[in-house]
């Protein structure tokens, strides 16, 4: 259960990313420890590694679209790990 919320509060980090990366730099510790943290839940690598280059992207809708296709997979993925 607690390794669930946990799971749980990393997502959430990777979603305010998300809704804030259009407007601000979101590459920050906080971003990067949830993403080492979840890497071991998924059953796919991918996710986590583009989520990692979407955040470099220059272009605000750019980077947006990809960090939002990254979540997806990482969702996805971590729902298939933790089963």
């Amino acid at each position: 259960m607690k390794e669930l919320a946990r799971v749980s509060a990393a997502l959430d980090v990777l979603v305010d990313a998300l809704a804030r990366c259009r407007e601000e730099d979101v590459r920050n510790a906080k971003v990067f420890i949830a993403l080492e943290f979840l890497e071991p839940y998924l059953t796919e690598k991918w996710p986590i590694e583009q989520f990692r280059r979407a955040l470099e992207d220059s272009n605000e809708e750019g980077r947006w679209q990809n960090l939002n296709a990254s979540l997806n997979g990482i969702k996805l993925s971590v729902n298939s790990g933790i089963r």
